[in-house]
């Protein structure tokens, strides 16, 4: 669920910044000047590669969504069932950092299941 919320704020953010900044880029594009023109492809340009940045985020956040509805349903079973207890355990312990990895193993996992 961090995932999903830290994916949505993030993608909310960079919509902002690209509905503020993105004109002035189009603006200096417009202006005609070479120094222009480079400095207003580099301002338009910076929320594509935002967004091709946080693109594996919010596939993350989807799948492991599905996954968790799946393992609600019908239960968890196999690899990724038990990077999901890893993951549990480890949120218990408070080690965020394990936790996310084993997560991140288990929608992996989850994802080979699915093909």
């Amino acid at each position: 669920m961090r995932e999903k919320v830290t994916a949505l704020i993030t993608l909310l953010v960079l919509v902002f910044y690209s509905a503020t900044i993105g004109w002035r880029g189009v603006a200096l594009i417009a202006d005609g000047r070479c120094a222009s023109i480079l400095l207003g492809l580099g301002v338009v340009l910076i929320p594509v590669v935002a967004l091709l940045a946080i693109l594996p985020l919010v596939r993350l956040a989807r799948d492991g969504s599905r996954m968790m509805a799946q393992a609600g349903e019908s239960g968890a079973e196999g690899e990724w069932a038990r990077e999901l207890e890893q993951a549990e355990a480890a949120r218990v312990a408070k080690d965020r950092k394990s936790e996310q990895a084993h997560y991140r193993a288990a929608v992996r996992a989850w994802r080979a299941t699915q093909r």
